[in-house]
C-alpha cells in the first residue's frame, strides 16, 4: 500500500517561482504537482529527508511535491518505477548511490541501470555506525576484529539488507580485514538493530540516523563509524581510518534523480532549484538534525559519481564479491 503525503499547503501558487521562470514558462514546467518517490516507509531517514527537501522545493518552484512511499526490495520497487515513468521531471526518486547500483545486480535481470536515470544532483551524506548490544563481549572494534580473524564465520553481523549501503561496507569490511563475517540480511535497520538487542547477532552495521536514538540510550555500544571524520553525534567514536584501515570510507550518498531523457531544461531547472534548497540554513539544519551532512553536487557531478559507483559495483560482481541470488 503505497502512501502519499503532500508537503504543500496547496496547489495554488501566486506570482512566478523564484528561479528558473524564463525555462519553466517555455516548458510549462512545473504543470502540475511532483511526485518524489521513496522506496521504504515513512519515518525513516530517507522518508523524512524527502519530506524536508520537498517542502523546501516546493516553496523555490510553485508546487506541491507528494511523497510516495512505495517500500519493499531495498528500494528496488520505487527506483524500477521512476525509471519507468514518464521523463517530464513530475515524477522523481530520491535515493542512496550504493544501493541504486547494487541492488539491480542481486537479480537475474536487473530492472534498470543508472543509465536509465538523470542526476538532479545529491542531497546529503551519512556515516555508518558499527555496533554491537551494551552487554557484548566486544567493547572495541579492534577486539572484534581479532576474534574474527582468529574464528573465521563465527563473528553474525547484520544489516540492513542485501544491496544496501550497509552491505556494502560490510563487504568492503570484510576485504579490508581478510575475514569473513557470517552476515545476515534484514528487511530493513529496524530488524536489523531489533535483533542483536535478543542475542541473533553479535553486531550490526548500520546507517547513523536509524540507530541514533539506541545509542543514546545505552542500549548499544559504538565501536566505531565509517566516514572519512568523525560523526559529529558521535564525537567520542573512532573511524575504521583512525583504526588502521586507512582511507576507509562508506557512506550513504542520497541523491534526488529523474528518469532519462527528461528535457535538459527541466534538468537544469530542477537541480537548480534543488542547489538553492541545499543552501538554506534552515534545511541545512533539519539535515544535520537527522545526523546526515549536506551534500550538494550539481547534476554533472552526480551523474559522474553515479558512474564511479556503479564500475565499482561491477568490479564487485567480477571479483566475486558480490553474487546475484
Amino acid at each position: 500500500m503505497c502512501r502519499r503525503i503532500f508537503v504543500a499547503l496547496g496547489v495554488s501558487f501566486v506570482g512566478p517561482p523564484v528561479i528558473g521562470m524564463a525555462a519553466a514558462s517555455a516548458q510549462d514546467f512545473p504543470g502540475k504537482p511532483i511526485t518524489i518517490l521513496v522506496g521504504y516507509a515513512p519515518g525513516g531517514n530517507i522518508d523524512v529527508t524527502a519530506r524536508t527537501v520537498g517542502q523546501a522545493l516546493s516553496k523555490v518552484l510553485g508546487q506541491p511535491f507528494v511523497i510516495e512511499n512505495r517500500p519493499g526490495a531495498a528500494g528496488l520497487i520505487a527506483r524500477t518505477a521512476a525509471a519507468k515513468a514518464k521523463p517530464d521531471g513530475h515524477t522523481l526518486v530520491l535515493a542512496g548511490t550504493a544501493s541504486l547500483v547494487l541492488a539491480p545486480r542481486l537479480g537475474a535481470k536487473p530492472p534498470y541501470t543508472v543509465d536509465d536515470f538523470a542526476g538532479l544532483g545529491t542531497v546529503s551524506e551519512t556515516p555508518l555506525v558499527i555496533e554491537v548490544p551494551a552487554t557484548s563481549r566486544f567493547q572495541s572494534f579492534a577486539e572484534l576484529a581479532a576474534f574474527a580473524k582468529a574464528n573465521q564465520a563465527a563473528v553474525w553481523i547484520g544489516h540492513a539488507g542485501n544491496g544496501t549501503t550497509s552491505h556494502l561496507a560490510l563487504l568492503r569490511l570484510e576485504q579490508r580485514l581478510g575475514v569473513t563475517f557470517t552476515a545476515v540480511a534484514y528487511k530493513g535497520a529496524a530488524a536489523a538493530t531489533a535483533d542483536p538487542l535478543g542475542g541473533t547477532v553479535d553486531a550490526v552495521v548500520d546507517e547513523l540516523p536509524n540507530s541514533l536514538g539506541q545509542l543514546r540510550a545505552g542500549a548499544f555500544k559504538p565501536l566505531a563509524v565509517t566516514s572519512l571524520q568523525r560523526a559529529a553525534d558521535l564525537p567520542q567514536t573512532p573511524t575504521l581510518n583512525e583504526l588502521g584501515l586507512k582511507g576507509f570510507e562508506v557512506v550513504a550518498v542520497t541523491g534526488l534523480l529523474a528518469p532519462a531523457r527528461t528535457p535538459p531544461a527541466t534538468i537544469k531547472l530542477l537541480g537548480d532549484a534543488l542547489q538553492k534548497v541545499l543552501d538554506d540554513p534552515d534545511v541545512q539544519a533539519k539535515l544535520k538534525g537527522l545526523g546526515s551532512e549536506p551534500r550538494a553536487l550539481s547534476p554533472d557531478a552526480f551523474d559522474a559519481l553515479l558512474k564511479k559507483e556503479d564500475a565499482a559495483a561491477a568490479q564487485m560482481i567480477k571479483d566475486g564479491v558480490l553474487q546475484a541470488e
